[in-house]
């Protein structure tokens, strides 16, 4: 009797975990993985991943140019080859490989060599740089290329992150995407894109063959580092207006996230766009409608504005003796936008027979980028609510001015200073001077806005930016 006992409880337990097995188990389907590889040796690293994914039963497809060495399409294989044209030969890859290759393994730097070794690393940073952008454009510039990739459907990329650009096909893709290697040389894009805290007294310089027991290394490894830093800043601020430029602008690229969500949830979604729009073209076939009102300055006007603020914000960042200067053509820049943004206001408010479908479309709010004013100005005029799509302004000048949020500057580090809430003595100074500069700046630029408020909302008073 007993032994039937048991062997019911044996049964009800393998019944039970068999129960819990079946609830886990969901369908499993294979996948299409797009790769972005780079040729040599990191050609072999991604190989053996490509490998595993096909052995799996995933889809691979490898974009590969015309110029690779390493990368050889062949028709029988199980992966996908797209191969896009580029204006290299394969004799331009292969002198830059190897002289790559040689300097690295036969010219280390030594304390004598430091400096000309740095220099050689330079020029071919440059070299590899402009193959890696015309790989680029050989692929985003191509648009037969990319519609097959759209049509694709890819579920992810799998991107070799020396050659740049496959997260950035990921991103016109609409997909993740995902890297082959673990670090970068003094790990410089965790510090500056995932801002990983690395203090250079502590943790070793990635690639730099030391370990995490410094004492007389520790000088060594804090040079390695800041050699990182200004090889990191003078190879990849060039690529800075590129992303800028393929992303769409990164205010219309922050809000379509916001769009396709609100879409996806089946609300009714209505954009207002100017004529001169570089960034967000109209289509007649999505789910979003558009208003496009007339505006009187041209798409290449509106770019080289674009471009000259690209510039200058990226690449002329304020020092102790560019300072002034800076803000200067700042100010110059700040001027021109005001000019735009106010054509951009009067192509809405002015017309009538806009305003009038706005007043029948009965909308029950407006999401509005508070960078080009006069959203909330909208809003008022259709009598409904407004919600902005950005957290902060610079230094808290609107929350401070319009909202009386307190942010004492000894404090409080001001928004988009680059600054912590460990100020030190020098660092509250220069929280303070920011402060100083963007009140200055707020002062002038909303002034200009709250007659022109006043005279949109037939008010005398208390109707201005912050009434």
């Amino acid at each position: 009797m007993a032994s039937t006992t048991t062997g019911i409880r044996v049964s009800k337990k393998h019944i039970q975990f068999l129960a819990l097995q079946l609830t886990l188990l969901g369908t499993v389907f294979c996948g299409n993985v797009l790769i972005w590889p780079s040729d040599s040796s990191h050609w072999l690293n991604i190989k053996i991943v490509i490998q595993e994914l096909i052995c799996r039963e995933h889809n691979v497809t490898i974009l590969v140019s015309n110029a690779s060495l390493f990368i050889t399409p062949h028709g029988e294989t199980a992966e996908k080859f797209e191969v896009f044209p580029v204006p290299l030969g394969k004799k331009y890859i292969d002198s830059l490989i190897k002289d790559i290759v040689n300097l690295w393994l036969y010219n280390k730097p030594t304390a004598l060599t430091f400096w000309k070794f740095y220099k050689e690393l330079g020029k071919l940073a440059s070299k590899l740089n402009e193959g890696n952008r015309l790989a680029c454009d050989g692929v985003l510039a191509n648009q037969d290329l990319m519609a097959r990739l759209q049509r694709g459907k890819y579920d992810v990329v799998l991107s070799d992150p020396v050659c740049l650009c496959g997260d950035l096909i990921a991103l016109k893709l609409r997909i993740p995407f995902v890297y082959s290697l673990r670090f970068t040389p003094a790990s410089t894009m965790e510090r500056h894109c995932g801002k990983m805290p690395a203090p250079p007294s502590y943790v070793p310089a990635a690639l730099s063959e030391l370990t995490d027991k410094l004492f007389r290394e520790r000088i060594k490894n804090i040079v390695s580092y800041r050699l990182q830093d200004y090889v990191f800043q003078r190879y990849w601020r060039e690529w800075d207006l590129s992303y800028s430029e393929n992303l769409e602008g990164s205010h219309w690229l922050n809000i379509k996230i916001i769009i396709q969500e609100l879409i996806r949830r089946e609300h009714n979604v209505t954009i207002l766009v100017s004529n001169a729009s570089i960034f967000i073209p109209p289509h007649g076939e999505t789910a979003e409608e558009f208003e496009v009102f007339p505006v009187p300055f041209t798409k290449e006007q509106l770019d080289s504005l674009i471009n000259e603020i690209t510039n200058l914000w990226l690449y002329n960042k304020p020092t102790a003796l560019t300072f002034w200067q800076f803000y200067k053509e700042m100010g110059k820049v700040t001027r021109k936008i005001n000019e735009k943004n106010r054509h951009i206001c009067n192509g809405v408010l002015v017309n009538q027979d806009l305003m009038a479908r706005l007043q029948r479309g009965k909308y029950d709010v407006l999401l509005s980028d508070p960078l080009c004013l006069c959203g909330d100005l909208i809003a008022l005029k259709l009598r409904i609510p407004f919600l902005y799509t950005l957290r902060l302004t610079a230094a808290w000048s609107a929350e401070r001015h319009c909202g009386k949020m307190p942010s004492p500057p000894s404090y409080v580090p001001a928004a988009m200073s680059e600054l912590t809430d460990k100020l030190s003595f020098s660092d509250r100074i220069r929280n303070i001077v920011s402060y100083c500069f963007q009140d200055s700046y707020f002062q002038r630029y909303w002034e200009e806005w709250d007659l022109y408020y006043s005279e949109i909302l037939d008010s005398k008073k208390g109707s201005g930016v912050c009434p």
